[in-house]
């Protein structure tokens, strides 16, 4: 965004006005005139501000870079026409343009400004450290009138403005201009999902298998019960075979059995718990003298 400049003088002066109100720049006086004072991080969007100044006023700009043990830090001073004091000096509410173009290239200066946005592989979240509160407003009715929903929330004293829609965030960034991020955002987005879908799946399958092993587990220490107790010569033939299926395939769950065994789920499921009631396993012991149960 900071290499891309607006082709129409309109769009120029609403970027270097969203730039100035978002890095919280002020005015300066001189016996000359006075000057539109900034004060950056980015070294691009200092040298953004330059150039937005020569193409709108001609701007005389002043340019400094300090380098303190934590950050560098670039100053731009530039000297206003007279007739763009005020534009540098309205509230919020007057600053906001009508036109479209105009609105997303103010929009585009406030994020340089004071807008960050997070690598998608960890979360969604862009915001703006607004100014003042009622630069949050116009900043949350920017991103709004861009098809994305904003919400408003104070941290260590300041009025934030954050987006935490995926979509939302693309289709701010589009708004603004970032195609080239819009690209590796939806790239590193297109994976994580991907990746968290795949996750998801994985555990459900984790789980089932899990359940489907614990289940044959316990039939099959049923059926060794019975066959210890000799109750298991005793049952119907369609019993016994069932406890042979089961013994044999211990991991296989009911509709794998079923297939298998050219049954229905049902008549497997049924099977299966009336050889642990028999076992003792859900209802108690029964007698030896009582008669095989029937299916």
């Amino acid at each position: 965004m900071a290499g891309l400049l607006p082709a129409r003088p309109c769009c120029q002066l609403s970027e270097l006005l969203g730039v100035y109100f978002g890095s919280r720049g002020r005015l300066l006086g001189s016996a000359r005139g006075r000057s539109a004072y900034f004060s950056l991080l980015r070294n691009v969007v200092a040298r953004k501000v330059v150039r937005l100044g020569r193409a709108v006023g001609p701007m005389e700009a002043k340019y400094q870079a300090v380098k303190t043990r934590k950050r560098m830090s670039f100053f731009i001073e530039l000297a206003l026409p007279n007739d763009l004091v005020g534009a540098f000096t309205q509230p919020p509410v007057q600053v906001v343009p009508d036109a479209a173009c105009d609105r997303k290239a103010l929009l585009r200066g406030l994020f340089l400004g004071c807008g960050s946005v997070n690598a998608p592989n960890t979360r969604y979240h862009l915001e703006f450290v607004a100014p003042t509160k009622s630069w949050a407003s116009a900043i949350s009715g920017l991103i709004e009138s861009s098809g994305a929903k904003a919400g408003i929330v104070e941290r260590g004293g300041q009025s934030v403005v954050y987006v935490k829609d995926g979509d939302g965030i693309v289709r701010l960034l589009s708004t603004m201009g970032a195609s080239r991020a819009v690209m590796e955002f939806e790239n590193v987005r297109v994976v994580r999902e991907v990746s968290g879908e795949v996750n998801r799946r994985l555990n459900f399958e984790t789980a089932n298998i899990g359940k489907t092993i614990g289940s044959g587990l316990r039939q099959a220490a049923a059926i060794e019960r019975l066959e210890a107790d000799g109750k298991l010569e005793r049952l119907p033939p369609a019993l016994r075979e069932m406890a042979r299926w089961r013994s044999e395939n211990p991991e296989l769950n009911l509709g794998e059995l079923a297939g298998r065994m050219k049954l229905s789920k049902s008549a497997v499921n049924h099977r299966l718990r009336r050889l642990q009631q028999v076992a003792g396993s859900n209802g108690g012991s029964r007698s030896t003298n009582a008669a095989p149960p029937n299916i």
